[in-house]
């Protein structure tokens, strides 16, 4: 009988998948222990005989493994790593689902006839069925979930070309009085080749510029 929470016993890519996951959780506070992977037939038909021929409570509508065949490798079950509080708090699974279903796994807790919320599998994208895995036809290899980053440098360099586009754009026509006048006044001088830049951003620098060009122009 094959009841395991290995995680390397998955297939390659729900395994690669499987950490990944883990450690989003991890990283949002989330306390998550996996609790089963693979399974054979046998350890399904003792969980199928639960609430049926055995004492307890229903657990599974499957007399089969399916995406958590030993042959499959396609799904994982998890709880709240708590004493206590395992399966108590249904916003923690909502959360830790959540970060699963961004990266594309299908979560049980969705399910309208039989609603598992510690389930998660790769059916890519709900593309593959139960007959499917049974027959031993598996869907494509899942992708690896890459968190987007951006370093410093990027948004350095991306904050300095969108500041250098805003300071060629042309003036709004309703402001042309003022700008003529700020222009006479020698308040508004423009950079060293006489570029005005009138969409572009004012610094604390210049704006002390501008304020010492207007108190002198107000004292003469």
């Amino acid at each position: 009988m094959l009841n395991s929470r290995d995680i390397n016993l998955l297939r390659w890519d729900v395994a690669e998948n499987c950490r990944r996951w883990l450690e989003r959780c991890r990283a949002a506070g989330l306390e998550v222990l996996v609790t089963n992977t693979v399974r054979d037939e046998e350890y399904q038909a003792y969980l199928y005989a639960q609430g049926r021929t055995r004492p307890g409570s229903i657990v599974t509508n499957s007399a089969v493994p399916t995406y958590h065949a030993d042959h499959a490798g396609l799904a994982f079950d998890f709880c709240q790593n708590i004493r206590g509080q395992e399966y108590s708090d249904k916003a923690f699974f909502h959360s830790a689902a959540a970060l699963a279903k961004e990266m594309g796994f299908s979560w049980g807790g969705d399910w309208q006839s039989f609603p598992d919320l510690p389930h998660l599998q790769w059916d890519s994208g709900g593309r593959w069925t139960n007959g499917q895995i049974l027959r031993r036809e598996y869907p494509p290899a899942m992708p690896l979930f890459e968190e987007e980053t951006m370093t410093q440098e990027t948004f350095n360099q991306m904050m300095e070309t969108y500041l250098a586009q805003r300071g060629e754009e042309s003036p709004a026509a309703w402001s042309a009085e003022a700008r003529q006048w700020a222009e006479k006044q020698g308040i508004f001088a423009g950079d060293g080749d006489g570029t005005m830049r009138y969409r572009a951003f004012v610094t604390r620098e210049e704006a002390a510029v501008l304020l010492q060009r207007l108190c002198r122009l107000l004292q003469s």
